[in-house]
């Protein structure tokens, strides 16, 4: 952490109750690329090159989470979390080499990983049950350079769902629980299984 001394920022992480909400609120955004108003951050969050993340209005990052902006060094944000966005505890956001988008209103459930081997899109108003995997979490050689992973507005993805790299979800598109998604999905379906097929389309 080069823009807060160390001990400082270990206080703010642990610093319980109102007093560390406020607290992180009031610094933290000296952390950030950019950070919006009215920030939530919760306790053991662990930021890693923050400089390269960029908060909208509203965000909540809830307790144990993980933000890691890599090793990402473009003259973009290499993580950018739009406005009213929920990411719960101990989720796992990751960029590098690619970069990471999260649009307004999206809702990440608890213990969720996304890993932006490749750039990954998450569209507004999308929803992620709990413990759902994006992108490929191998982080190999092989993985870098893959094609950009699309998931559309409104899309929502059951329970321990894995969304593969270089895969687009249409919009509206329901994906059930334990579904490994590992080829496109068109718009307001819904789709079940390893793989995921699709069972029937949304009205």
């Amino acid at each position: 952490m080069t823009a807060m001394p160390t001990m400082l920022y270990r206080f703010l992480r642990w610093c319980p109750g109102i007093l560390g909400l406020l607290l992180r609120q009031r610094l933290y955004p000296y952390l950030f690329g950019h950070c919006g108003r009215g920030v939530l951050i919760g306790r053991h969050v662990d930021l890693i090159n923050p400089g390269a993340i960029a908060l909208g209005d509203q965000v909540i990052v809830n307790d144990g989470a993980r933000l890691d902006g890599g090793g990402y060094a473009g003259p973009e944000a290499a993580i950018v979390v739009a406005k009213g966005v929920f990411i719960g505890a101990d989720t796992i956001l990751a960029a590098g080499p690619g970069r990471l988008s999260i649009d307004e209103g999206s809702n990440i459930g608890s213990r969720c990983t996304i890993s932006a081997v490749g750039d990954i899109v998450l569209g507004h108003h999308s929803l992620l049950a709990g413990y759902c995997t994006i992108g490929d979490l191998s982080g190999g050689p092989a993985a870098a350079g893959r094609a950009s992973t699309v998931i559309n507005s409104g899309c929502w993805l059951g329970l321990r769902c894995h969304v593969a790299a270089g895969v687009t979800i249409g919009e509206g598109t329901i994906v059930g629980a334990h579904a490994v998604v590992d080829a496109p999905l068109p718009e307001y379906v819904i789709a079940v299984g390893r793989p995921a097929t699709i069972n029937r389309r949304r009205p």
